[in-house]
């Protein structure tokens, strides 16, 4: 059963989530609920959910705050949004959000939602087993499909531009305008060729290409941070963790390269 956290301040829309909703048909359980962005941060970290739920704009700490806050912990996230928040909703990607959900709530939506929310942890968990099996964090490999096996044309068009890009800071819109689709068409045949979300992407290629700079030992871990894309280097050491399990640092010292 894949757990689930709902973060609503609105106390009707966040029971209407809790209870409205047949979770157990969906393989998944309800573990918490929380009113703001403070309590949801609390309860990501004491109840390691495998899937949040939440709204953008809530007292005390908003989405976004909440988000940065438990960087280091693995989850799917889907953003609940009213229509006026939709727009700014997109700045959360940086964060791997997995679903954007305008209010009032389609219930089909977000069954929809939640089941794409699986995929994707059903991809983190994959991976964090791979590295387990292997016994060795030299291995790690965060790419699942490689580009030779990738037929669909748009989708190469899209992972060129990451291989070409990676090391720059780019928006989704950047890619959509070098290959001359619109953002959300191109948004979800990535989603649904790829398995997973186009920044969810983007963050494992920058990543693997980290990996190679620390075997590599070529670079200073603050260079490295540089070179693939991240401006601050407190941020790609969260990334790093998320999808590695261990910061950079800690990962030299494992391996010992």
């Amino acid at each position: 059963m894949y757990r689930v956290l709902i973060v609503e301040d609105e106390h009707l829309i966040r029971k209407g989530l809790v209870y409205g909703f047949n979770y157990q048909e969906a393989g998944c359980v309800v573990v918490g609920e929380a009113a703001n962005g403070q309590v949801g941060a609390k309860k990501i970290k004491e109840l390691n959910p495998d899937i949040v739920v939440t709204d953008i704009n809530m007292p005390i700490m908003n989405a976004f705050q909440m988000l940065e806050e438990t960087l280091d912990y693995s989850f799917s996230t889907i953003i609940v949004s009213g229509y006026d928040e939709f727009s700014n909703a997109k700045k959360a990607i940086k964060y791997g959000v997995s679903e954007f959900i305008v209010k009032p709530i389609d219930m089909q939506q977000f069954a929809a939602a939640l089941e794409r929310a699986k995929q994707q942890c059903q991809m983190n968990h994959y991976f964090m087993e791979e590295q387990k099996k292997s016994g060795a964090l030299a291995q790690v490999n965060l790419i699942e499909k490689e580009f030779t096996a990738v037929e669909n044309v748009l989708i190469r068009q899209m992972i060129t531009f990451v291989e070409k890009n990676y090391a720059k800071r780019f928006v989704f819109q950047d890619v959509a305008d070098e290959v001359g689709y619109s953002a959300t068409l191109l948004h979800n045949q990535f989603k649904k060729y790829m398995n997973t979300t186009f920044n969810d992407y983007v963050n494992r290629y920058r990543i693997q290409k980290a990996l190679e700079h620390l075997r590599n030992q070529d670079l200073k871990l603050y260079e490295i941070a540089e070179a693939c894309g991240f401006s601050d280097y407190k941020y790609f050491n969260k990334v790093f963790k998320k999808y590695v399990s261990v910061s950079p640092k800690e990962f030299l010292e494992r391996v010992g390269v």
